[in-house]
């Protein structure tokens, strides 16, 4: 006689409900080596990439810096015409990164980089052999998608080479790698300003040597972190990321036409007859030192309470700077008041750009790591290139302190949008 069975009921509380993970974030999870010294080599290669980027952004901006220096002495034309071609620079960089962006989340991000050092190297070498105001423009343009190539290659590797816990300090060294050179290559260029003055020729050759060089450090020294063919074969759905940076847009998009205005104040303290004494140039360099310092702290803040947080501080400290310093204006050094507001100001001021860094490489992941840092190349070359405009077109109508009157007056609302947007998200 066959025996019946009761069928098995299991209570529902010893039931799980398994959610569906996004579509994007379906890979198996990598397995973690078992050797001790996998892991060790690991941290090597991070620490090496990470130092590798910061030395080879020092060195590029070195030579952006140099270039700007160089630029309005090498052409022959008023403030307003050495603007536009400046701005062909970033518009060309503009126009271009989204693509690169994307080719970046595609092909090798080393060899898209050193691609771009090559290009950016023979640019260079190439203005030294003209003065006709149309080939410079057309050559600066083409600088101009090369520097994309290399900027957005550059972000995304070290992005790739953090965590989330350590990326606010990381950017922030990246960061003052990146101020560090233009503030060198401002000196080398004003050097070299001195030094071939009857031949700012040789000023262009100097300059695509710095180039040549860290384009060799990087086919050297620079490894490829992640295998962009796996991450694109396991990417199903591409992430959504613009509703994420909309709120913080306003202040993005200002910052980067203030520093496009900073571009013209060379030649804007040059016309204005401005001769730095001794105070100015000390607290000048007491400035700097306060920024460079303030990128690593406020970085390494931002990986404890937050990105848009320290953005906003940031923020609120360059606009007090700004209004004081052009209130002050030549006086800014001399007199106890404004130095003292100025500099704490300051400081503050430097923590906007290893916040926004570090928040665009957050939430764009590896597969579109490429393209997030590419939409942030184009937002800092339109607002260089609306920068350069502007700049000129104040330094030429009511000279440096209307240069930082309108960034106070750019940034202050843009602090109050932002800010609304973040409320509301």
């Amino acid at each position: 006689m066959l025996q019946t069975h009761q069928p098995l009921v299991l209570p529902v509380s010893s039931l799980r409900v398994v959610k569906d993970r996004p579509a994007y974030n379906t890979a198996p999870p990598k397995p973690k080596p078992t050797n001790p010294s996998d892991y060790s080599m690991a941290r090597k290669v991070g620490r090496r990439m990470v130092l590798y980027l910061y030395l080879a952004v020092f060195v590029t901006r070195i030579g952006f810096g140099s270039v700007t220096i160089i630029f309005p002495l090498y052409l022959r034309a008023s403030s307003f015409q050495v603007g536009l071609v400046l701005a062909l620079y970033p518009m060309a960089e503009a126009a271009s990164a989204l693509p690169i962006g994307r080719l970046a989340d595609r092909f090798s991000r080393k060899n898209l980089h050193i691609i771009g050092m090559v290009l950016i190297t023979v640019l260079t070498a190439a203005i030294g052999f003209t003065t006709n105001l149309y080939n410079v423009s057309i050559l600066h343009a083409l600088m101009g998608v090369s520097a994309a190539t290399a900027a957005v290659t550059s972000l995304t590797l070290l992005g790739d080479a953090t965590k989330t816990t350590n990326r606010g300090a990381s950017m922030g060294g990246f960061d003052l790698a990146n101020l560090g050179g233009y503030g060198l290559g401002f000196g080398l260029g004003s050097l070299f300003a001195n030094e071939f003055a009857g031949r700012l020729h040789w000023a262009f050759w100097a300059t695509a040597g710095i180039f040549l060089f860290a384009g060799l450090m990087a086919a050297k020294m620079l490894v490829e972190p992640v295998k962009i063919q796996e991450v694109f074969r396991k990417t199903v759905r591409p992430m959504k990321i613009g509703n994420r940076l909309r709120p913080i847009m306003p202040i993005w998009i200002s910052q980067t036409v203030i520093l496009g205005m900073y571009f013209l104040l060379p030649k804007a303290f040059r016309d204005a007859s401005f001769t730095p004494t001794h105070e100015t140039l000390l607290f000048l360099g007491e400035l700097g030192a306060l920024f460079a310092l303030g990128a690593l702290i406020f970085g390494r803040i931002s990986d404890k309470i937050g990105r848009t947080r320290i953005m906003t501080i940031g923020a609120i400290g360059e606009v007090g700077f700004l209004a004081i310093f052009g209130w002050t204006f030549p006086n800014f050094a001399n007199t106890p008041f404004p130095a003292i507001y100025l500099l704490p100001l300051f400081f503050l001021a430097s923590a906007i750009a290893p916040a926004i860094l570090a928040y665009v490489s957050d939430i764009s992941g590896r597969a579109k790591r490429g393209s997030a840092n590419a939409l942030y190349s184009t937002v800092l070359s339109i607002g260089l290139a609306i920068g350069n405009i502007l700049g000129g077109f104040l330094a030429d109508l009511g000279g440096i302190p209307w240069i930082f009157f309108a960034g106070a007056g750019i940034l202050f609302p843009s602090v109050i949008a932002t800010n609304t947007m973040l409320r509301r998200r």
